[in-house]
């Protein structure tokens, strides 16, 4: 069995609280994750597209950077980057035996997210990475990342999502996220209200410092191709986004305030232009990402509640008046009503799939739930054939509810199969 299959063998989904398994790993091999400073960034929404910021400036700063980020869509090897280029197949498949051998002596049955992150921290310390940026997979206080000491702490929103494992409330959620904050760490969040006083209390406790959006830092501007980003050290004006959305002026806020912390704390050298630059070429692909301009073709991983809202207010901002064909499909444990919701304001007709997923939702079931918010509902439960229904329409089409959707769409849309 090589190290891919081995891989493959390991239960995608299977949420096994506690971090005793991976930190015994690990440990049989000298604990490289602290052979590496890092950041580690949690919250709801925007995890990676905050990451890949940081990343793309400390890379342009001219330092080795490592990034870990979760889940992938068409290659495992995209989770695990230094400097921008993916862990090759061969070194993966090899690290992944290395920890196949060491599990079985240690009597250990890691999860598939545990060995992919202790094969991240193998390869970064391999690769000597000055530095590594680190997204957390889910929650917070039992994630495999969460094994680190980090230089900065990030928690980028708290909304609901994961509640099965998580929690009911914002409050018990925030806590779950709350758990990467370590002592003397300095906080850096987007988060607000309960959420925020959540993280806030649980900081003090640490004796950590809070850097918090719309108190500490914040941007004016509502052009991500230019606006300000206002901090306790820096004032930037006109800068400009390579991501596309709204949201993302919040999110490059959140991930310009860490780079900040890591100034103003460790004295890691920022130069202004390095990070204009950088913010003006990072690429997040299946987040608002535009396929074809005309007429608008947008793929966008958005696949909760506020990540929905989100994803209107861009597409109002970006082509005011539209009215989009929204092609979706969504997991099982995922708010479809509160999802639909937030889009109805601007959707013309919503063509509902089924994705690759056993814990997808059946396209027939979604639709049904859809029914109760819009009329305008038709269900064509081969991916491949609901992508030719939309692909080649003149109206405006949004791809969307689910990162295994989007995958799909750009497998069969990068081969230009449909467009």
């Amino acid at each position: 069995m090589d190290g891919l299959a081995y891989l493959d063998s390991l239960c995608l989904h299977r949420v096994k609280p506690g971090l005793s398994r991976i930190l015994k790993i690990l440990d049989a091999f000298g604990n490289p994750q602290h052979r590496v400073p890092s950041l580690i960034v949690g919250g709801t929404n925007g995890k990676g597209s905050v990451s890949a910021t940081i990343s793309s400036v400390l890379e342009s700063q001219g330092y080795k950077t490592a990034l870990y980020t979760s889940p992938h869509l068409l290659s495992v090897t995209e989770r695990i980057k230094v400097n921008g280029r993916e862990i090759p197949v061969d070194t993966l498949s090899n690290l992944l035996l290395e920890i196949k051998e060491v599990a079985l002596k240690l009597h250990e049955e890691p999860s598939f997210f545990e060995v992919l992150t202790a094969v991240a921290f193998l390869y970064f310390a391999g690769e000597k990475a000055d530095i590594s940026v680190l997204e957390v997979g889910m929650g917070g206080r039992w994630d495999a990342t969460n094994v680190v000491t980090p230089l900065v702490s990030v928690i980028t929103n708290v909304s609901m999502d994961h509640m099965e494992f998580l929690g009911n409330t914002i409050e018990e959620i925030a806590s779950e996220k709350a758990g990467i904050i370590k002592p003397s760490v300095p906080v850096v969040t987007g988060a607000r209200d309960k959420a925020l006083r959540k993280i806030e209390l649980v900081a003090r406790e640490n004796l950590s410092p809070t850097v918090v959006l719309y108190r500490d830092f914040a941007y004016e501007g509502k052009n991500p191709k230019n606006f300000t980003y206002l901090g306790p050290l820096w004032h930037l004006k006109g800068l400009s986004l390579n991501l596309q959305g709204l949201f993302q002026l919040e999110n490059a806020s959140v991930a310009i305030s860490a780079l900040e912390c890591l100034s103003r704390y460790h004295g890691i050298k920022i130069e202004e232009n390095n990070l204009r630059t950088a913010l003006s070429t990072t690429r997040w692909e299946g987040r608002m990402e535009v396929l074809r301009e005309s007429p608008p073709l947008i793929l966008d991983g958005a696949h909760n509640r506020a990540g929905a809202a989100a994803l209107r207010d861009s597409l109002k901002h970006m082509f005011p008046g539209k009215r989009f064909v929204f092609l979706i499909g969504m997991l099982s444990d995922k708010d479809h009503s509160g999802y639909i919701e937030e889009l109805v304001e601007i959707t013309d007709t919503v063509v509902v799939t089924n994705i690759p997923s056993k814990r997808g939702t059946d396209a027939k079931t979604l639709a049904s739930k859809f029914r109760y918010h819009t009329n305008r509902v038709e269900v064509v439960e081969d991916i491949e054939k609901a992508l030719c229904r939309v692909a080649n329409l003149e109206a405006p089409v949004c791809i969307t509810g689910s990162l295994y959707l989007v995958a799909e769409a750009k497998k069969l849309l990068g081969k230009e199969v449909l467009l």
